[in-house]
């Protein structure tokens, strides 16, 4: 697995809309903080684009993302927000010059698809929170972590156990991001085979029976078996629908999971929530469960 080169004061990142458009201007602040560590900010070209709901057309969009790709001078590239639309981009990137020169891509939500491809390419990213949200109250730990990861390669996080947590310690690379996007790549050349790893996934705004309908997608294709752990991120605004399913999204993925052997951490910070810890896909992390501490730690 190719680990991008950390970054440092100075150095050039791009900022670009590959999904949805910004519907607000939290992005401002985001960009003063990236210039506060010491970053030059490129802006793409359409980073501010729409059309429709998307952050520009296809064309747009992927012209933004290839040419961020290509630079040698970008060392990182932050994608505004989620949303939808990276996965329209992916068949059309060419990404040889960004698996010669790699550099680190930022981000979740919808951003899970581009972080899952460079992985199927051999290539680490980060999943962590985006410029639209870097300033959002509760998340100042999640920015002084991507700070850490971004410039000295390390993070560690403690978090409190949950009463639902299945205790164990395990160690291996971490996949996965948005449960949705989860779904939507199996079967496609973006898809990482889960065998070995450790698995994360969040979501929000998925009626519960959704989320039933995905995590038996993910049992029947075979997907937990031989995971080594999960790990549950926030799943936001995940309520029932007129069809009631009369389950938790805890409970659903206890009961699709029950006859597998491995660790899981519930409720970790992650996601859709204001403390969006970052993680490293593509890198081997030390996962801790216990009855006292939930504790993960990667070293790049």
């Amino acid at each position: 697995m190719a680990i991008p080169p950390l970054l440092n004061s100075g150095d050039l990142v791009s900022v670009l809309s590959p999904a949805s458009h910004t519907n607000s201007n939290a992005w401002e602040n985001g960009i003063a903080l990236l210039e506060k560590w010491g970053l030059r900010v490129d802006r793409g070209e359409h980073y501010l684009s729409q059309h429709f709901g998307f952050g520009g057309t296809d064309a747009e969009r992927l012209s933004d993302l290839q040419k961020a790709l290509d630079n040698p001078e970008v060392k990182a590239i932050f994608p505004i927000r989620g949303g939808y639309g990276s996965s329209r981009l992916l068949d059309d990137l060419d990404f040889s010059h960004f698996i010669q020169n790699p550099k680190w891509i930022v981000g979740f939500s919808d951003i899970t698809a581009l972080l899952s491809h460079i992985d199927s390419l051999g290539v680490a990213g980060i999943h962590g929170p985006m410029p639209n949200n870097f300033c959002q109250k509760g998340g100042e730990l999640s920015l002084e972590a991507l700070n850490g990861l971004l410039f000295n390669g390390c993070a560690n996080y403690t978090c409190k156990p949950h009463p639902a947590n299945i205790l164990g310690e395990v160690e291996g690379e971490l996949i996965g991001g948005n449960l949705s996007l989860l779904t939507h790549l199996i079967g496609t050349p973006s898809f990482i085979n889960p065998h070995g790893k450790i698995l994360v996934i969040e979501e929000i705004g998925e009626r519960l029976y959704h989320v039933d309908r995905m995590l038996v997608q993910l049992k029947r294709s075979g997907y937990f078996e031989g995971l080594l752990g999960m790990i549950i991120g926030g799943f936001t605004d995940c309520n029932e629908a007129p069809l009631t399913i009369g389950k938790s999204a805890q409970e659903l993925i206890l009961e699709h999971t029950k006859d597998y052997q491995f660790p899981i951490a519930f409720d970790f910070p992650l996601g859709h929530v204001p403390a969006n810890h970052p993680v490293v896909f593509g890198v081997k992390t030390n996962l801790l469960i216990s009855s006292e501490k939930v504790q993960l730690a990667v070293q790049l």
